[in-house]
């Protein structure tokens, strides 16, 4: 079992690496986010004592950046995520995420949401909406992603993108787990998120 100051140090690292990505993003959410981002590096969180139970190790071991995928195989096993599952395809949890920052986050922050993304392969997150806008950095596994009525579109690790507020937008994986950092910006209330069912 890692001590708490090893995995503070990798979230140090982890907190930096997403920084760069956000910065790099050529998005406006990820841009804006990177700079307040990045003081959090110097926070120490609470750690779980026991890792949680989410099949994480296909989407990490997916992760091509050495340095991100150590630091994120370090940490999440120790953060409680929210699971979300039991859509059309699976009766055990097929997608959870975690706000690592924000009005909920394990660091509070009112300014803006940031966490981690997993969504199992052959899994299916319907339609959904929230005033926010939110923004997604895919750091493994391609994934289909649809916004408004345009084509479903592949979205390979690396990239990033941005989803403007009230938009209807989802995402379909195929034969590979992904994994996302994303980010909210602007009306942060999940109280106005809704999905089809």
């Amino acid at each position: 079992m890692q001590h708490n100051s090893d995995l503070n140090l990798h979230w140090h690292t982890f907190i930096e690496l997403a920084c760069a990505r956000f910065a790099h993003s050529g998005t406006g959410i990820g841009i804006e986010v990177a700079p307040l981002l990045l003081p959090l590096a110097q926070s120490n969180l609470g750690w779980n004592r026991l890792p949680n139970a989410l099949p994480l190790d296909k989407a990490i071991n997916a992760i091509a950046d050495e340095n991100l995928r150590t630091a994120i195989e370090a940490i999440v096993p120790r953060l409680t995520w929210v699971e979300r599952g039991f859509f059309t395809n699976s009766d055990a949890v097929n997608r959870a995420y975690i706000e690592l920052v924000g009005p909920q986050g394990l660091l509070l922050n009112d300014q803006f949401r940031f966490g981690i993304y997993w969504q199992q392969a052959h899994t299916f997150y319907p339609k959904h909406r929230h005033d926010a806008l939110e923004f997604y950095h895919i750091v493994s596994g391609t994934a289909l992603w649809q916004s408004a009525e345009q084509d479903f579109e592949a979205r390979l690790p690396g990239e990033s993108f941005e989803h403007l507020d009230r938009i209807d937008h989802s995402t379909k994986t195929q034969d590979e787990d992904l994994l996302a950092l994303w980010a909210w910006r602007g009306d942060l209330d999940f109280g106005n998120y809704s999905m089809d069912v």
